[in-house]
């Protein structure tokens, strides 16, 4: 059959057959799992086989005792009569048990092309489950499907609000591609169908190909038809918009472009609602990776296939450490050997809470450690260090695995004289949960060590099924050995503390007992969803008003800092807290002014969860620098570029508006204006960039244009900084001003970032209602090589290609709502700018003297 005519429903059906003969395969002389033993009825035997060894794989990652959640199904319809005995399941359990040691179960059908993702047993299991779910929705209700699915399958121990009953894969039952559309159109308007294959020829053609070289499914027909059908129609849509901005208004052949863009729009639709109608798993394999995420997925690729041996770890002391990887997941083990040590351990399991956070020294830039603690509750607490070194492959690849998944499980021992038996000792397994925030901290930093370490590979291609080999050089320089045959040991792992740090495993009993309450696990969820303050083209609530994520401490308990935020002035804050229940003053050690505050503080409380005193309060035991450190990361997390709703969402800036945007290095902004209130287009007036990450650009928005100034438009005071400090005493100054312009009524400013790489290039679009004033901010100011500052306008590279066809699209959208000229000239009636300078208290209210209370 033709390319152009795979009938996508059977194509994927093919694939998920596939899958589920591969891993079946691997068990095919389980008795639990053999012919005859599944209900036929409840499904593909072969499908029903997958799931239970995928639920199986998933909980033995997770650390969970897998035979106690497969004994409810013994009386479940899943099984026929007679059903299998607790021998047989025993026999199975211990099986994928091996398996998942060896390869992660799913890494030897991954050598087939099938796209399973090794180190993340989940994501094959929810694909399964979307499958499943597909074929039954056919035979029972929607709403039976989801009480089976819960019934039968566990959900209850997986994040799955994503799972839904699939629709079919496309609603035509042949899917026709572009190059199909394009024969039916060539009859109706060749001169629009011929410049599309032209674009493609052109363009196009560079989007497929690189989009099928990064494909790692190469058996998923359904997928390898879609994404790169995708990819053709982002293609040609950039070089179709790129020809008609350089068309002139009467040229004869921009309405045949314009036609032409119409139709790719059109198959574009189309291939876009069948990628809808997938699994959340079949999606991700379809999302485009940037050189960043390629980078990161090459580097796991690269450590998962290097057999590390477990038992050189006693042949080579300088890698002792209290963390591992078992299987193709992170597995990390505590032993007590003390008596205070064994009782905080065994309360730990009792309790059943690990919270897991970061702890950096700047003495030691290249350590970073992982803190596990459970409080102390009526039983001792417990506090474990888990040290990364940065310096090392085998290390930060294990970090960059870490944070992939959703927590590590921790095994606990207690010391027992038998060093041969591994399950002596053993008292019980924890899951330390691993959020969002957590994930992307040690994302940043293990990418970044691992760039350091392999440079050319950052930027260089690589085959998706082998690796990067300069990083399996280095893996090979650390001095293991490759396993010689069988398995490798067990998952337990020698504590040691690291290079003379001590203190890997300690029972804490002097902290004055708390409740356990709200130390509990959380789910590792996504990022805030891009634009969920702005859907509908406006700012909403939140950003509408600045407020301060602070730092402050108490000299009557100096070990402990306060991290909490405030709409009010710090300073006020602190006066308030220190009221006759502490005996001395608060001290206000560090502040930054944020959008969204109380988002910001959660997300950090989140990071820190381990350093926290108790869970009812704002203390923490946590480094300054560690501290500064989070709050910037979180910062970043909850209000940077990508928590913003995208093109062709416009933001509009209302009088009152407050917006903090934190910045990274590279990032550009571009500013555009339509001429003149009857212009059919907007302009590109001026473009500035961020220097170095942290940077912070505050947008006012205000009601009279008197209010605002420019640097750039050389308006009076427009080189002066209007909030120098951040309290009433002029003690506390504000990051060092690095540039300030004005929006007027109609501006548009579209904040640019391909910072992922071109095929992941962001735009945020906003729009002055009236006047703006724009401050740009920066703790770390660059320098021109001539000694210059780097102002905001001081532009030192060029926009990406990438960055222009965002501009191109944010100068296409309709006419913005208001207008007003950006340089009206004295003899017209329009107000002129910066005619009315405002003090600090007015850009920061918060700097208004506080009303005393009568007498």
């Amino acid at each position: 059959m033709a390319r152009s005519e795979t009938p996508l429903p059977e194509s994927r059906g093919q694939w998920i057959r596939d899958i589920c003969e591969g891993l079946g395969g691997l068990f095919q002389h389980s008795g639990a799992l053999g012919i005859g033993r599944l209900a036929d009825e409840l499904g593909d035997p072969n499908l029903l086989r997958a799931l239970l060894i995928m639920r199986i794989a998933v909980l033995e990652g997770r650390g969970r005792p897998a035979l106690e959640s497969l004994t409810p199904l013994m009386g479940s319809p899943v099984f026929t009569s007679p059903e299998p005995s607790t021998g047989e399941l025993s026999e199975l359990v211990t099986n994928v048990h091996r398996r998942m040691e060896q390869d992660g179960v799913t890494g030897w059908v991954l050598l087939f092309g099938l796209g399973l993702r090794i180190e993340s047993p989940e994501s094959t299991y929810r694909l399964l489950l979307c499958a499943w779910a597909g074929q039954r929705a056919a035979m029972v209700s929607e709403s039976q499907v989801r009480r089976e699915l819960k019934r039968y399958w566990a959900l209850e121990d997986l994040e799955t609000g994503d799972l839904v009953v699939p629709h079919p894969v496309a609603p035509p039952p042949v899917y026709p591609d572009i190059h199909s559309r394009l024969r039916v159109h060539f009859e109706s308007d060749h001169q629009a169908a011929n410049f599309v294959a032209l674009s493609l020829i052109k363009t196009g053609g560079t989007f497929h190909d690189r989009w099928l070289n990064e494909f790692p499914a190469y058996k998923a027909d359904h997928l390898r038809l879609l994404g790169p059908d995708k990819a053709q129609c982002d293609g040609s849509l950039v070089y179709l918009r790129t020809v008609i901005e350089r068309l002139d208004s009467a040229h004869e052949l921009r309405p045949i472009a314009i036609r032409a863009v119409a139709l790719v729009k059109e198959q574009l639709a189309h291939v876009t609602a069948a990628i809808n109608s997938l699994s959340p798993p079949e999606r991700d394999l379809l999302r485009p990776r940037s050189a960043e995420q390629s980078f990161r997925d090459g580097c796991v690729l690269t450590f998962l296939n290097w057999p590390l041996d477990r038992e050189a770890h006693t042949h080579c002391p300088d890698l002792q450490a209290v963390h591992g990887t078992w299987g193709p997941v992170p597995w990390w083990s505590l032993t007590a050997r003390h008596s205070d040590e064994v009782e905080a351990t065994i309360a730990s399991r009792d309790e059943g809470v690990l919270p897991l956070s970061i702890e950096m020294d700047p003495a030691e830039p290249n350590l970073l450690t992982l803190v596990c603690r459970k409080p102390r509750t009526e039983t001792p607490g417990l506090l474990a260090q888990f040290v990364f070194d940065l310096s090392h492959p085998v290390h930060v690849c294990e970090l960059l695995l870490l944070s992939r998944r959703d927590g590590v499980p921790i095994d606990l021992y207690v010391e027992s004289g038998d060093e041969w038996d591994h399950d002596a000792g053993h008292v019980g397994t924890l899951h330390a949960p691993i959020g969002p925030e957590l994930a992307q901290f040690i994302t940043d930093i293990a990418t970044e060590a691992l760039a350091q370490m392999v440079p050319t590979s950052r930027s260089q291609g690589y085959d998706i099924h082998e690796g990067i080999p300069v990083l399996t050089e280095a893996l090979q320089r650390t001095g293991l050995r490759g396993l010689a045959g069988g398995y490798s040991a067990p998952h337990r792992i020698a504590v040691a503390s690291y290079q003379g740090k001590a203190g890997a495993l300690r029972s804490l009993n002097a902290d004055p007992p708390v409740s356990m309450a709200r130390f509990v696990r959380h789910k590792k969820k996504a990022p805030p969803s891009q634009g969920d303050q702005a859907a509908a083209g406006t700012l909403g609530k939140n950003p509408r008003e600045i407020g301060f994520v602070y730092v402050q401490r108490n000299p009557a308990f100096p070990e402990m800092l306060k991290i909490g935020y405030t709409e009010q002035l710090v300073e006020d804050r602190a006066r308030a807290l220190s009221d006759t229940s502490v005996p001395y003053p608060f001290e206000v050690l560090f502040r930054v002014s944020t959008a969204r505050a109380p988002e910001v503080e959660r997300a950090v409380h989140r990071l820190l969860a381990a350093h926290r005193v108790s869970s009812n309060r704002e203390f923490f035991r946590v480094s300054l620098d560690v501290a500064k450190n989070v709050i910037h990361h979180c910062q970043q997390a909850v209000t940077g570029i990508h928590t913003w709703g995208s093109l062709p969402t416009v933001h509009r800036l209302r009088a009152g508006d407050r917006v903090a945007l934190p910045l990274q290095a590279g990032q550009v902004f571009a500013l555009t204006a339509r001429p003149d209130f009857f212009s059919d287009s907007a302009d590109v007036l001026d473009l500035w960039q961020a220097h170095s990450d942290d940077d912070l650009l505050e947008i006012h928005a205000t009601h009279k244009p008197g209010h605002v100034a420019g640097l750039s438009d050389n308006d009076p005071g427009g080189e002066t900084d209007p909030v120098p400090f951040l309290n009433r005493d002029g003690t506390a100054r504000n990051l060092l001003l690095m540039g300030r312009e004005r929006l007027v009524a109609g501006d548009r400013l579209v904040w640019l970032s391909d910072r992922e790489g071109p095929d992941n290039c962001r735009s945020v679009v906003f729009e002055a209602d009236g006047f703006c004033q724009v401050t740009y901010r920066t703790s770390s100011p660059q320098f021109h090589s001539s000694g210059m500052p780097l102002l905001l306008n001081a532009l030192e590279v060029d926009p990406t290609p990438a960055m222009g066809e965002h501009v191109r699209a944010a100068l296409a959208l309709p006419a913005s709502r208001t207008w007003a000229p950006r340089s009206p000239q004295p003899d017209d009636e329009w107000a002129g700018y910066a005619t009315e300078p405002q003090p600090p208290k007015y850009w920061l209210p918060q700097l208004e003297q506080r009303k005393r209370r009568a007498p």
